[in-house]
């Protein structure tokens, strides 16, 4: 039985971190604009009345990821915020990025769309990596 704890404030920060990366990285400061052209849509066909629960979503998301990276991290007992970015990004790179690689494919969806998705993936579960592992 594996026995560890878990910091709440890790997990909560690991959270926070997530979607203010998010917002960042989908806002026309960086991708935004490329995000949206690529989908072959403009900012006014957004419905903003299910912007809440895609939030929401996002948030449940971020915690159960948090909660997985804190299993992760305390299972290969990571002690260095360089070792937690590790595994964050080899999760991001090794899991999420390659798990939308064939639907992307398969599916004939935007390599843009793809790109934009990963690259978020892979650097906010960086920085989630780096927070967890130094509450560790």
């Amino acid at each position: 039985m594996l026995d560890f704890e878990i910091s709440i404030l890790a997990i909560i920060l690991a959270v926070i971190s997530n979607g203010v990366i998010g917002a960042l990285w989908y806002s026309p400061l960086l991708f935004g604009n490329r995000w949206i052209s690529a989908m072959g849509k403009k900012k006014e066909d957004f419905d903003k009345s299910g912007a809440n629960i895609g939030y929401m979503l996002t948030m449940i998301a971020a915690i159960i990821t948090a909660l997985t990276l804190t299993f992760f991290i305390n299972m290969m007992e990571v002690v260095t915020i360089g070792g937690g970015a590790l595994i964050g990004f080899l999760a991001g790179l090794g899991i999420a990025a390659m798990r939308e690689l064939s639907p992307t494919f398969f599916e004939g969806r935007n390599i843009t769309l793809y790109l934009i998705s990963i690259s978020y993936h892979i650097f906010s579960l960086t920085v989630m990596g780096m927070i967890i592992a130094y509450f560790y």
